[in-house]
């Protein structure tokens, strides 16, 4: 055997056993000039002590239990190299060898490696109120990819031990090479998104898994707009998408809910954006929930009533009209149309859902209409409140009012929103 190959069976065997620490042994194999080379991962070794395999003594014997005695006979050249093979591979050797007598020519493995006993450090986990543990591998200081699986591997030893349910790794697009290998060890996709990769993995082997599905729900606003003082409302074609597709369908300004963003911000944000109108958020009027979306998602979509900003009804008032400004890239037309001939389109009128959801829009509308018109306070419902001016005192309109409150318990505010039906 060339000694590149018999290098090689070496690296595999060193491979598979870690701790190894390699010490020169020689073993004659009976032909002249001929000598092995065994480097022993155990405490027992052999070593040549003149010609012939019958001289082969056990040297520096401990634990092992082998003697020379196990390995008494003559041998070929061939059978011996054979031998030698079997023999180093049970007892977890490796072997190499040369054929010019020269011990400096002999390959060298004095390296001694050690298995790994290193787990994620604390900075990079987090642990919950679940019982669980998030590793955040972006702030671990390594790139490793042999590093990472063994810290991964202890960890989630040292988890298990410890009684932790779910696990969750956090995983940036540099590090996707660390993905196969936490596949491996049994994590799941969980959820993904531009730069992110997030997998999971359940400990407890005798219960059904907890932890929670992916993202399932995407969230969509429509927005309803009145002119003040004509009582039409403002409606769009679409340049794409399915409105577009089914020929020229006239609908209220939609959009999806950013991440981190409320129902009342995205309406008004998305009337900003394809009519170029301001507007402050007046309440829900009604809400649909639908299944089978995109990648099999479920829809939530908010019909949401706005209030023009005041300086519209300055401009009115001076008997100048509102300017509209259609988003170039998605909206194809814009206009001011009377709500009855909205809901008489064919789409509306073959579809009990959207009749429902367009009869809403229409109470809602007219709800306005007349509070304003018969407010005691004789005080114009012109959208002076701010982002979210929600109802007044005395307000009879239908839907669902929002109200941005303190959390009290921890920092920061979230939007409530109340039935006003």
């Amino acid at each position: 055997m060339r000694l590149s190959a018999q290098l090689a069976i070496s690296m595999v065997i060193h491979r598979i056993v870690p701790s190894v620490r390699c010490t020169k042994y020689f073993v004659s194999n009976g032909t002249r000039g001929g000598r092995s080379l065994i480097s022993s991962a155990t405490p027992s070794c052999f070593a040549r002590r003149g010609g012939g395999f019958d001289s082969i003594k056990r040297h520096r014997a401990y634990s092992s239990g082998l003697s020379a005695s196990n390995f008494k006979g003559k041998t070929t050249s061939n059978s011996f190299r054979l031998s030698t093979v079997a023999i180093t591979s049970l007892v977890g050797m490796s072997v190499a060898r040369y054929n010019n007598g020269d011990s400096s020519s002999v390959a060298r493995c004095d390296v001694k490696k050690e298995l790994s006993s290193e787990i994620f450090p604390e900075e990079a986990l987090r642990y919950d109120t679940y019982n669980g543990v998030t590793v955040n591998v972006s702030k671990l200081e390594y790139d490793d990819v042999e590093r990472f699986c063994d810290s991964l591997r202890n960890s989630v030893n040292v988890w298990k031990e410890n009684g932790k349910r779910g696990l969750w790794i956090h995983i940036p697009t540099k590090n996707s090479a660390f993905v196969p290998h936490c596949v491996e060890l049994g994590f799941e996709f969980q959820y993904a998104k531009n730069g992110l990769l997030v997998m999971t993995k359940w400990l407890p082997e005798n219960q059904v898994s907890r932890l929670p599905h992916g993202p399932t729900t995407q969230v969509g606003i429509g927005a309803v707009i009145i002119h003040p003082l004509t009582k039409k409302m403002l409606v769009v074609q679409e340049k794409t998408g399915p409105a577009a597709a089914r020929g020229k369908l006239w609908k209220m300004p939609t959009g999806l809910v950013d991440p981190g963003e409320d129902i009342a911000q995205a309406a008004v944000r998305e009337a900003a954006e394809e009519t170029g109108l301001e507007c402050t958020f007046d309440r829900i009027v009604c809400m649909r929930h639908s299944h089978g979306g995109i990648f099999g998602q479920s829809d939530m979509f908010f019909v949401c009533l706005l209030r023009l900003a005041p300086k519209y009804h300055e401009l009115l008032g001076e008997g100048r009209e509102i300017e509209l400004v259609k988003q170039e890239e998605e909206i194809a037309a814009i206009d001011w149309m009377e709500m009855d001939r909205f809901g008489s389109q064919d789409l509306w009128t073959g579809s009990p859902l959207y009749t429902e959801l367009n009869d809403a829009v229409v109470q809602a509308v007219d709800s306005m209409v007349a509070e304003k018109d018969g407010s005691s306070s004789g005080k114009e419902m012109d959208g002076s409140e701010g982002l979210c001016g929600g109802a007044r005192p005395g307000d009879s309109q239908r839907g669902l009012i929002g109200k941005s409150l303190p959390v009290g318990h921890r920092p920061g505010e979230q939007m409530l929103y109340t039935s006003r039906l």
